[in-house]
């Protein structure tokens, strides 16, 4: 099957086939299948991505930390609902489900119709077929009063710093409370995906990133940041032999995790 996808959706096919590559190894970090099984039907240049080695072991400590601090949220929260913001091809909802959980994955309309197109339907999975700056889309969300969370992968890089705050003011408009997990780029990267190993590969372009994460509560005071995660912290443990020298310069460059809480004010 042929996929047209273009600009910063075309993204979502690097960190599809790092996840298939993953899976397929002989040491698997995530061991994705599904995402492996996604690759094989889909007409596309992969191959193109091949060298991109810091981005296949990067995509991979990323993933092994969201799922990590998503599911340590689910199991403080079995009953709760989770929105991943701009969730492309992801299959995190099979990584952590617990069997109870409710499941928004939100993206462009174009992306919501290539999933449907791989994925089974799931009663406790659902599609939301809009831009996440359609101020619209919290009201497709049914929190019924349980913990809400709301994860952000490889997508806020690629607004920019006024679009992030629309972003951060539709989900304190839409939403009484929750946390958040945002995957966050260094600032030092902006504007440079014309040398990111795989990035450069797309029309896709980084536009907004942060040192500390502090930049996210400037933008939107309401929240309140309660964590940050290098993902080196995880990475330094996957790169192989000498590409670990490498190590102290990712730790300036690479994306971290901003964790947020939100509660409407009485």
């Amino acid at each position: 099957m042929s996929t047209e996808l273009g600009g910063v959706m075309e993204t979502l096919l690097i960190t599809l086939y790092i996840r298939a590559k993953d899976a397929e190894s002989t040491n698997p970090v995530i061991n994705d299948q599904k995402s492996a099984e996604i690759v094989k039907k889909i007409d596309y240049d992969f191959k193109k991505f091949d060298n991109g080695t810091l981005s296949y072991y990067g995509v991979l400590a990323r993933a092994k930390t969201m799922d990590q601090q998503a599911a340590d949220f689910i199991k403080k929260n079995p009953d709760c609902v989770v929105v991943s913001v701009g969730c492309g091809l992801d299959t995190r909802f099979s990584r952590v489900d617990n069997g109870t959980i409710l499941w928004y994955n939100l993206d462009f309309p174009e992306v919501i119709a290539q999933r449907e197109r791989f994925f089974e339907p799931n009663e406790r999975e659902i599609n939301i077929a809009k831009s996440a700056l359609d101020p619209t889309w919290p009201d497709d969300v049914k929190t019924n009063g349980k913990k809400l969370l709301i994860i952000s992968e490889g997508m806020m890089m690629y607004l920019k710093e006024e679009e992030v705050k629309e972003l951060l003011q539709i989900l304190t408009n839409g939403f009484d409370r929750f946390e958040a997990q945002f995957d966050l780029l260094y600032k030092g990267m902006v504007n440079k995906g014309n040398i990111h190993d795989t990035v450069k590969k797309t029309n896709a372009h980084f536009n907004w990133g942060v040192k500390n994460g502090s930049e996210v509560t400037t933008l939107c005071p309401a929240l309140k940041q309660t964590g940050l995660i290098n993902f080196t912290d995880e990475l330094r443990f996957l790169m192989p032999g000498f590409k670990k020298i490498l190590i102290p310069f990712l730790y300036i460059t690479n994306n971290r995790l901003g964790i947020y809480q939100f509660k409407k004010a009485q």
